[in-house]
């Protein structure tokens, strides 16, 4: 095996997350990954593909799950190891601030004259202050395509040459001087750039390490994928940092780019020859327009058997809900009201009724989605924690309403851990209501850090201070819990383990919060907390819903990777 041309590697949230004390509680309770966010981007499947085409030869290793799943796993002593041309290095969720930074650092201890590369919203939001404040860092690619520029960055360092002419690129040249260069590939279609799983299985048998590409920690027990439909969002909410102006401020993205009926159709149809597993249709497929929607479920119906998850950004017509349901099996639905409050639901960029909503959920489940997830949550402009208690309330309603068959599901978490950089409050918390106490990229790094998952929340609301909201997010945790016991969408002894759960994190929060302010000492204070680390870990997964209620009701099966699994020795 050659060495890598250009190594992707994915941190986790905070590097030594394995060594701190910290109750991360429940900020990563409804996606995927844990607290770690292990989850790797699929911007690095595209860029894997595309420099591949190209003649470079890349890796990806997800450092996050593999330091997850091996607690002997030795990841500067793999740094130390590895030898490519270049580094490449994921900044796309602000929530790595503090992982990536730290594995930049490690690399240029091992490796001073190699180059680092970091991409991702995040990271082009604060390019300059990356270059500017952090020598570990070199490059810092802006926007999100970044498959073009990377292979001319990646042309440049193999010739020796400075990257004057690379687009979307910020960088320190030979003289230590920050240099910006032109924000203008922008492509108007992701046709070029496709997610190419095979291709990942490939670069697993290359190098033999089918642990490093997993998408997640948990990947091999349930793997489920997921297709982009688009870049860019016709939509506007307030704490999004894919909205509408957020693409326009961060990437220069005036209007969506979309990928094509037929190469959404060829991802899905590739999914499937390595995986039986849901696919995730990221985006809502009417944001490209009424023909867009209709020519990719055309090019589904007969064609796919994998289930599919859809995604509404607003109340949808049933003829649309029986356009999917007539094209493939419907197996999963979801949307985001944010909130029962039509005014506060509206303030947040989604002005649409309780009726419009509860007419799709009715629909839905009429025209046979096998599951319906409807997400609420806390930490909203107008918020209470009088209006959270309403939310959970409203919950119940609509499972007297429409949950009597155990398919309807709904959710609510804390907008937590950051305001997304380049969100509308991000941008004016006055104007929108919020209070923004992290700016920086150094200040949100820090924030990592702290002993419990209430010191990461970067804002409060004019209505709601961190305290409020962390007591909110348990109490409406414990609430919706009896909530789903009631209705039986949880078992007794489900719902008996989530109520001690919750109990510990509020508990373990307590004794945080004492800590920090009876102990002055920093070494006594780091030793009081240490004490507790097992209480926080305990306190810090599954506190929301219990894990196999997000998942969709299916039963996967790994169909190529089990030989690639067998292959490399798992």
């Amino acid at each position: 095996m050659r060495n890598p041309d250009l190594l992707l590697l994915h941190p986790p949230s905070v590097y030594d997350f394995r060594e701190r004390p910290i109750a991360f509680g429940p900020i990563s309770d409804l996606i995927p990954s844990t607290a770690a966010f292990e989850m790797y981007p699929l911007g690095f499947v595209s860029l894997l593909g595309y420099l591949r085409q190209h003649g470079f030869n890349v890796r990806i290793v997800n450092l996050a799950a593999r330091m997850l799943r091996d607690p002997a796993f030795d990841a500067e002593a793999f740094i130390r190891r590895a030898d490519p041309r270049a580094f490449g290095l994921d900044l796309h969720w602000l929530v790595h601030a503090h992982g990536c930074l730290e594995v930049a650092k490690i690399i240029k201890g091992e490796h001073p004259d190699t180059p680092v590369v970091v991409g991702g919203l995040s990271a082009s939001y604060f390019h300059r202050e990356l270059i500017e404040a952090f020598p570990q860092v070199d490059y810092v690619l802006r926007g999100d395509s970044g498959e073009l520029p990377l292979l001319q960055l990646m042309q440049c360092i193999e010739g020796g040459r400075q990257p004057d002419g690379v687009p979307n690129l910020t960088w320190r040249d030979r003289s230590g001087r920050g240099r910006f260069n032109s924000l203008s590939h922008v492509p108007g279609s992701l046709d070029d750039f496709g997610l190419d799983y095979g291709e990942v299985v490939r670069s697993a048998i290359r190098s033999l390490d089918l642990a490093g590409h997993l998408p997640s920690g948990n990947w091999l027990e349930y793997p489920i994928t997921a297709v982009l439909t688009c870049k860019g969002c016709l939509q506007n909410c307030v704490t999004c940092g894919g909205s509408r102006s957020a693409y326009a401020k961060v990437c220069n993205r005036l209007r969506p780019a979309f990928k094509s009926p037929e190469r959404v159709v060829e991802e899905i149809r590739t999914i499937e020859q390595y995986v039986r597993a849901p696919v995730f249709l990221v985006g809502d497929l009417r944001q490209g327009g009424k023909r867009y929607a209709e020519e990719v479920l055309k090019g589904i119906e007969g064609e796919v058997d994998n289930p599919l998850v859809f995604e509404l950004f607003t109340p949808a017509s049933e003829g649309y809900l029986r356009m999917i349901a007539e094209a493939c099996e419907p197996y999963n639905l979801e949307i985001s009201p944010e909130s029962h409050d039509e005014e506060i639901r509206r303030s947040q960029g989604r002005p649409y009724s309780n009726g419009a909503l509860e007419g799709t959920l009715e629909t839905a489940l009429r025209v046979g989605f096998r599951k319906v997830d409807v997400f609420f949550m806390i930490g909203l402009a107008g918020q209470t924690a009088g209006s959270v208690g309403e939310t959970v309330r409203y919950c119940a309603r609509l499972l007297e309403k429409h949950g009597g068959d155990g398919r309807l599901h709904p959710f609510i978490a804390p907008l937590a851990p950051f305001l997304d950089p380049g969100s509308p409050a991000f941008e004016d918390p006055r104007h929108y209501g919020y209070q923004r106490l992290l700016s920086t990229l150094a200040e949100h790094r820090e924030a990592m850090t702290a002993p419990c998952w209430k010191y990461f929340l970067s804002y409060r609301t004019r209505w709601m201070a961190r305290d409020d909201i962390v007591r909110s997010t348990y109490e409406a945790a414990q609430q919706l819990n009896d909530v789903k016991r009631r209705f039986g969408l949880i078992g007794e002894e489900e719902a008996e383990n989530l109520a001690g759960r919750i109990a510990l994190a509020r508990a373990v929060t307590e004794r945080v919060d004492g800590i920090l302010r009876s102990t002055a000492n920093p070494r006594e204070r780091a030793e009081e907390l240490r004490k507790l680390k097992g209480e926080m870990e305990a306190a810090s997964r599954g506190l929301l819903c219990p894990e196999g209620e997000l998942r969709v009701p299916y039963r996967s099966r790994i169909r190529k990777l089990g030989a690639v699994r067998a292959l490399i020795g798992g």
